[in-house]
């Protein structure tokens, strides 16, 4: 092999892990809390966030530290990757008034839209685990029960269910966007 194409190897890897790296950073900062309340139209559910579980206000200290931890489908990188594209167009798109923005009020209970199942069961393991088994160590009995159940019992019988059918602010005070509702209202007020 010659030393230029040697050179032109090395240089094109050191060039392709620089733009891998930047895009990585990328899509790591924008899905944070900080970068989509930049816009004025997710400061209502980013400041609901910080006082929910999810947002770290609870027991236990855990928290989702990107938006894009619950709003992205996480079932390959590549269904994340598009789905953060389409969804950061759309939201980008709807910033600069090129599209109706979504309103999230009128469509808080089609929230099923914006949280992936995949999502949740990328951190809550557990309720993974038991699609194929009757018993998880560690996991609550009743929960077990409840989650069987309702979830994949439903599922795998062709039912349309959602984690956020049951998990929710309106079942549950302080889940993911405790007070959204309001915050929504009252930017609308201003």
């Amino acid at each position: 092999m010659k030393k230029t194409t040697l050179g032109a190897l090395i240089i094109g890897a050191i060039i392709g892990l620089g733009i891998s790296y930047f895009a990585a950073v990328m899509v790591d900062v924008t899905g944070t809390p900080q970068f989509c309340a930049s816009c004025h139209e997710m400061k209502p559910e980013v400041s609901s966030f910080e006082f929910s579980v999810h947002g770290g206000n609870n027991p236990h200290g855990f928290s989702a530290h990107h938006c894009t931890d619950c709003h992205l489908d996480h079932s390959s990188l590549m269904s994340y990757l598009i789905t953060k594209g389409i969804s950061g167009t759309r939201d980008a798109m709807a910033h600069i008034g090129l599209i109706k923005r979504v309103d999230f009020k009128e469509n808080f209970c089609e929230m099923d839209h914006y949280v992936y199942d995949n999502a949740c069961l990328h951190c809550h393991k557990g309720i993974e685990e038991l699609k194929d088994k009757n018993h998880v160590v560690g996991l609550d009995d009743n929960i077990q029960k409840i989650h069987k159940m309702y979830y994949w019992n439903v599922k795998e019988n062709g039912g349309k269910v959602s984690c956020v059918k049951c998990h929710n602010d309106y079942t549950m005070p302080n889940f993911a966007h405790p007070n959204l509702l309001e915050n929504l209202s009252s930017e609308k007020s201003e």
